[in-house]
């Protein structure tokens, strides 16, 4: 019989909104692709229409709204049946920890953190020198490194956190599995791949947008963009007045939708990123604070699109400054890393090419399924 394998996350993914979300939607995949038997719950149980149906049709069972009463009894039921448990986030592992242990002693613990959370408030609370976010970063420091000493394995996405959490707990069984995406499909089969080939030989004067995509409930996204606008953007305007910023992403706040102006266009959500970056000269990854490695760099590398970001959006990737990606981390070196990408084709085509290889050689499925099949035959043996 196939391996029982439960996985429990915040919610029920939600792919096309959030990087968390895309993220267990590959280990879902990768998982079910394998031929494990897999059940999927979200912390607050319910149907999530076709995002539900969605998981359901990779062959993951995921009950329905009237099964359970609770997340914790969804897990005294069903924790005893698995194997192996795998929960997405700290505040998920600290509710229901505990209780998979008593109800299943015998079943392994995956922690995989998505970013280590106490490490992003913590530079939230520097950014803002808010004591009180500096107070709850600690409490969250112990909650995350005692989940991972007592785990069987933990996950981290980011080589930055591999090494941290290495020296913190040092008995500790760390994975690194950077953040792994699907590669985009093309339409149109040869045509599409001739098509992309020549994008980066040809000429490029279609593409002039500058474009961020990132979920505004995500606090370093809304931060990212404003410092952008106030400080870089003017820079890049004053050098290349006829730029365009595109701004892209889920739950657009008020805030963010009030930049609309001739040079600054807010989407919202959507739901094509392939149509979004066909016309992108470069996307930018403007973040101040954060953890983690950041869904929107990864995702702008899978469609051949160069990215400008700061040291702390690109840390704990690989990424090499003026080989696969471009770093600027005060507004005027970030604005001449913009300037500079719009106004040098051999530049774009070098790094658009660089980052594509960075892509499919650490971040597509079929880099990533070793290590996580690796991980769960190791635990399982």
């Amino acid at each position: 019989m196939a391996p029982r394998l439960l996985v429990i996350d915040d919610r029920t993914p939600t792919p096309d909104q959030d990087s968390g979300s895309a993220c267990t939607f590959s280990y879902l995949q990768i998982l079910a692709g394998a031929g494990l038997d897999l059940t999927f719950l979200p912390s607050v149980l319910g149907d999530a229409g076709h995002y539900s149906d969605a998981i359901r049709a990779l062959g993951v069972e995921v009950p329905k709204p009237a099964t359970y009463p609770s997340l914790e009894a969804a897990v005294d039921q069903l924790a005893p049946k698995s194997d192996l448990v795998i929960i997405f986030r700290a505040p998920i592992a600290q509710r229901v920890f505990d209780r998979i242990r008593h109800a299943a002693p015998r079943a392994k613990i995956i922690f995989h953190t998505v970013d280590l959370h106490h490490l992003r408030m913590r530079r939230q609370s520097e950014l803002a020198g808010d004591p009180e976010m500096a107070n709850a970063s600690d409490a969250m420091r112990l909650i995350e490194l005692d989940i991972v000493a007592r785990a069987d394995a933990t996950i981290v996405v980011s080589s930055f956190e591999d090494v941290m959490l290495r020296g913190l707990v040092a008995d500790a069984d760390i994975r690194h599995i950077p953040l792994l995406r699907e590669v985009p499909k093309r339409v149109g089969g040869w045509s599409a791949r001739l098509s992309g080939l020549f994008r980066r030989r040809g000429p490029l004067s279609s593409r002039r947008d500058i474009v961020f995509v990132g979920g505004f409930e995500h606090a370093p996204n809304g931060d990212g963009v404003h410092w952008f606008v106030s400080q870089v953007w003017p820079k890049v305007l004053n050098a290349e007045p006829g730029s365009r910023l595109v701004v892209a992403g889920s739950n657009l706040t008020a805030d963010i939708a009030a930049l609309a102006c001739e040079t600054i266009t807010p989407l919202g959500h959507v739901r094509d990123l392939g149509a979004l970056f066909s016309t992108a000269r470069m996307s930018i990854a403007p973040l101040r604070y954060g953890a983690g490695v950041k869904g929107k760099i990864v995702s702008s590398l899978s469609y051949e699109v160069p990215v400008v970001a700061t040291r702390i959006a690109a840390e704990g990737t690989g990424l090499v400054d003026g080989v696969n990606v471009l770093i600027g981390d005060d507004p005027q070196e970030m604005a001449d890393a913009v300037v500079r990408l719009l106004r040098d084709d051999d530049l774009w085509r070098r790094l658009s090419k660089a980052g594509y290889r960075t892509f499919i050689d650490v971040h597509s499925h079929t880099a990533g399924r070793p290590k996580i099949m690796k991980l769960v035959e190791d635990l399982l043996r």
